[in-house]
C-alpha cells in the first residue's frame, strides 16, 4: 500500500517578489501553486496511492476567488477512478477561508471535524486516521492531547496541523512536543503548518514528519518542495521518502567577497553559485536572492554604489538560462582591524551603538518608524516586510549598517582633502 502525505498547499497564494524579475514569465510563475497541486495529484495516480493525507492550509486565508475551490475539487476528482481516498483537516488559514467552508467536496474526500478529534477507518486498507480540523485561525490548545488511543489491529496515522518544534517562523498554533507525539503510539504522524521539510522522528515507529509546503512562495521558502511518499507492507511502514512536486524553485545564492581581488573575480564567484543552483533545480525555473558577504577592501565601494554590480549580476543570470535574481543584497564588511571612516572613531561608535540598540529593542525601532511612516508607506511595495513591523525590519539592521558605513566612507573619501583648493567641491551624491 502507498500513502501520500502533503500539507500547506496554499493554492493561489500570491508569490512575492515577482515584480523584480525582469524578463521572467511572471504570469506562468503566478500559477505555480496550482501546477504543484496538479503534480501532487499526478504523483498519486502514477504511484497508485490508496490514500492521500492533507494536513491543513489547503487555501490561503480570506482569499475569496471561488475558482480556487473549483480547481481544487476538479483535481481531487481525478482520484476517483483510481479509488484513492483523501483525508484532510483544516489548518489555521483554512479556518478563516470562505472557500473551505463553502465548496462541496467529492464523496471520496473526508474532512475531519473541528469540535473534537475524529477517526476515520479504512477496513480494506487496515488504516485508522485520527485528526482534528481548526475551528478558528488561532488555536492555542494542545489538540494532540485529546487524540484517541491507537487501534492495535490497524496502522494508526495522526493528522495534525501544529507547531511541534516551536519554530519562530510560524505562529505557535496547537503546540505540542515531539516526545508527546512519540508516546501516543501511532505509527505515523502526518504534520502540517511548518513549511520546511523535516523528519522529527524516524522509524521503525513512530514516524513524525513535516513534508513542507508544496511550492515555495517567496525568497525565504527555499529549496526542494513537495510531499512524502509512504510505503506500507502488512501494516508496517517500510519506506518514507520525499518527492519534489514544486514547479518553480527559490534559492539563496551566497558569494563571498573575501577571496576576490576585484569586482570581476567577485562576479565569477556569483556566476558559479548561480550555475550550481540552476543545475540543482533540475530544469525548473529558478528564482534567487543573491547575497554578497564577507570581509573585503571593496566594502565601501560596494555599499556606496551597488547598482552597477547588481546590473552585472542580473546580466550573468540572463546569460545562464531560466534563473532570475529576485533581489541582490550586499552584506560585506571591512576586513578585521581595518580602520573605517578615516579613523572617525566617535561617529563610528555612536552609529553602531544606535543600530545595536535598534536590533535589540524593536520598540525603539518603532519610534523611528513613526517619524518615517509617510515615506515607509510610499515604498511599501518595494519591501519584503510590512513597513510598520519592527520585528521584521530589525533583521535588516546589518544590511543598513553596511549601507550607512559605505556611504559615509565613500563620502569622506570624495570630500576635499588637506591642501586641496577651496574651489573644489564634493561630488553629487556623497555625504
Amino acid at each position: 500500500m502507498r500513502v501520500v502525505h502533503a500539507a500547506d498547499l496554499h493554492i493561489d497564494s500570491p508569490l512575492r517578489g515577482l515584480r523584480r524579475l525582469e524578463g521572467a514569465p511572471v504570469e506562468d510563475i503566478r500559477l505555480a501553486t496550482r501546477r504543484a497541486f496538479r503534480a501532487l495529484i499526478q504523483l498519486c495516480l502514477d504511484q497508485e496511492a490508496e490514500l492521500l493525507l492533507l494536513a491543513g492550509d489547503v487555501f490561503d486565508g480570506d482569499w475569496r476567488d471561488f475558482n480556487t475551490g473549483l480547481f481544487f475539487v476538479r483535481e481531487l476528482s481525478r482520484l476517483r477512478e483510481s479509488a484513492t481516498r483523501v483525508v484532510m483537516i483544516r489548518g489555521n488559514h483554512d479556518a478563516e477561508s470562505v472557500i473551505s467552508r463553502s465548496v462541496p467536496l467529492p464523496e471520496h474526500v473526508t474532512i475531519l471535524a473541528a469540535d473534537a478529534p475524529e477517526t476515520v477507518i479504512f477496513e480494506d486498507l487496515g488504516v485508522a486516521v485520527h485528526g482534528q480540523s481548526y475551528s478558528e485561525r488561532s488555536v492555542e490548545a494542545n489538540l494532540a492531547k485529546a487524540y484517541p488511543s491507537r487501534r492495535s489491529d490497524l496502522l494508526n496515522i495522526g493528522l495534525l496541523h501544529t507547531n511541534a518544534t516551536g519554530s519562530s517562523d510560524h505562529a505557535n498554533y496547537a503546540p505540542c512536543t515531539v516526545g508527546q507525539l512519540v508516546d501516543h503510539g501511532y505509527e505515523y504522524w502526518a504534520l502540517g503548518h511548518v513549511h520546511r521539510r523535516e523528519v522529527l522522528s524516524a522509524g521503525p515507529a513512530p514516524w513524525v514528519v513535516y513534508p513542507g509546503n508544496l511550492q515555495g512562495r517567496h525568497a525565504r521558502e527555499t529549496g526542494p518542495k513537495g510531499c512524502v511518499l509512504i510505503d506500507v507492507d502488512d501494516l508496517v511502514i517500510t519506506k518514507v521518502e520525499p518527492r519534489d512536486v514544486d514547479v518553480v524553485r527559490w534559492e539563496t545564492v551566497r558569494a563571498s567577497a573575501s577571496g576576490a581581488a576585484d569586482v570581476d573575480e567577485l562576479l565569477q564567484e556569483v556566476r558559479r553559485g548561480l550555475s550550481d543552483a540552476l543545475a540543482a533545480a533540475d530544469g525548473r525555473p529558478l528564482l534567487t536572492r543573491v547575497i554578497i558577504d564577507g570581509p573585503t577592501p571593496m566594502h565601501e565601494a560596494l555599499a556606496a554604489n551597488p547598482e552597477p554590480v547588481e546590473a552585472k549580476i542580473r546580466a550573468i543570470a540572463a546569460d545562464l538560462g531560466p534563473v532570475w535574481p529576485e533581489k541582490v543584497r550586499f552584506a560585506t564588511h571591512h576586513p578585521e582591524g581595518e580602520p573605517a571612516l578615516g579613523g572617525n572613531v566617535e561617529l563610528l561608535t555612536a552609529l553602531r551603538a544606535e543600530l545595536f540598540r535598534l536590533k535589540e529593542d524593536p520598540e525603539a525601532l518603532r519610534a523611528y518608524l513613526g517619524d518615517l511612516e509617510p515615506l515607509a508607506a510610499s515604498v511599501a511595495p518595494l519591501l519584503d516586510a510590512r513597513p510598520d513591523d519592527p520585528y521584521a525590519l530589525r533583521e535588516r539592521i546589518d544590511e543598513i549598517e553596511s549601507l550607512l558605513l559605505g556611504k559615509l566612507g565613500a563620502g569622506q573619501a570624495l570630500s576635499p582633502g588637506k591642501g586641496e583648493g577651496k574651489g573644489k567641491t564634493t561630488p553629487k551624491g556623497s555625504l
